[in-house]
């Protein structure tokens, strides 16, 4: 059965959606701004979001209260009731006027069926519609400069999910991929990795590669971090990382939700793929709190030392030493073609 009849039966009452949706709270008004959308998988959206971020504040109560803000967040969420996909993002400007913290959510939503996968060369008109949802956050300071009514600002809005079906093909981002250096990329990333040499994670790297893809099968429901370097462009290290993935687990039978975190001015961020249906506690995933979660295998958390679950060390492999000529070479080079550790 195609993946679009799968979901068809479910998702067939409702179409794109372009208007922008919201839910959330700033502090200009002491409960939550909604927009009030009645439909099935805008009320799906709302109580992920809320269910996952009590349970975020709950859970960790002592550490929240260190953490100031969520990093800046665009995503892909595939809600498992309503067969929609939401495209959103969420911002952190401290919660209501009361001191109450919570972010606040722009979205819009499209049939999950519409986009199945996504593919590394199927991101082109979701990764502008996240960016403009993300570009959000430079116009609410003005609205908490002269407060109104959200909907005076908002209401009539609209993002373009024109292009956002499973037909689209675009390699575009190839090229962008391989001029940009493999080290000046790993510069830029980092910062937010436990190893710090680029000669030294790279054969890790391949490890940990090796070993999602031994696991791979019907049954494999990962959720998988990637590193990111916000310096570089991030639409094209998304599309690099789902290629670098499509040669080690089948994609073209999965619907997956991609959580991109970080700043976008510049700094490190992570990439999330969650490859089965979502639970609240899911929003954990882009906090700075992801790493208490037993279910992510994070690859910039991989370590060169015995024992690490899930990646063999370098030096059990046999020496660690790299020899693929590449190596140094593109970030397109790299995401396309597996490092080989001798």
């Amino acid at each position: 059965m195609a993946l679009r009849d799968l979901f068809k039966s479910r998702s067939q009452k409702f179409g794109p959606d372009p208007r922008v949706r919201w839910f959330g709270k700033l502090p200009t008004y002491p409960d939550y701004y909604n927009s009030h959308g009645d439909e099935e998988w805008t009320l799906e959206f709302n109580d992920w979001i809320l269910k996952g971020y009590e349970l975020y504040r709950s859970r960790f109560p002592e550490s929240c209260r260190q953490v100031d803000r969520l990093p800046i967040t665009g995503c892909a969420v595939r809600l498992p009731k309503s067969a929609m996909t939401v495209f959103a993002s969420i911002l952190d400007f401290g919660g209501d006027m009361r001191g109450r913290p919570f972010p606040m959510c722009f979205y819009v939503g499209v049939p999950t069926a519409q986009w199945p996968g996504p593919p590394s060369n199927g991101l082109g008109a979701a990764s502008r519609a996240i960016r403009t949802l993300v570009a959000f956050r430079r116009e609410i300071p003005r609205f908490l400069n002269s407060p109104g009514r959200l909907e005076a600002t908002f209401g009539q809005r609209e993002v373009s999910v024109d292009g956002i079906d499973g037909d689209s093909q675009d390699e575009s981002w190839l090229n962008a991929a391989n001029s940009l250096r493999l080290n000046v990329w790993f510069d830029g990333a980092k910062p937010g990795m436990n190893i710090q040499d680029l000669n030294a994670w790279l054969p890790l790297a391949s490890n940990w590669g090796d070993h999602v893809a031994s696991l791979d099968s019907k049954s494999f429901e990962p959720t998988l971090r990637f590193p990111l370097a916000m310096s570089s462009p991030v639409e094209v290290q998304v599309a690099g990382w789902l290629r670098w993935l499509e040669t080690r687990m089948s994609l073209k039978r999965r619907t997956l939700t991609l959580i991109i975190s970080g700043d976008p001015d510049g700094g490190c961020g992570q990439l999330t793929i969650v490859a089965r249906d979502l639970v609240p506690e899911d929003f954990v995933l882009f906090t700075p709190l992801a790493n208490t979660l037993s279910y992510l295998d994070d690859l910039s958390q991989i370590q060169d030392k015995p024992g690490s679950e899930g990646v063999e060390s370098a030096s059990e492999r046999g020496g660690g030493s790299v020899t693929n000529p590449e190596f140094n070479g593109s970030w397109g080079q790299f995401v396309c073609s597996p490092v080989t550790v001798t």
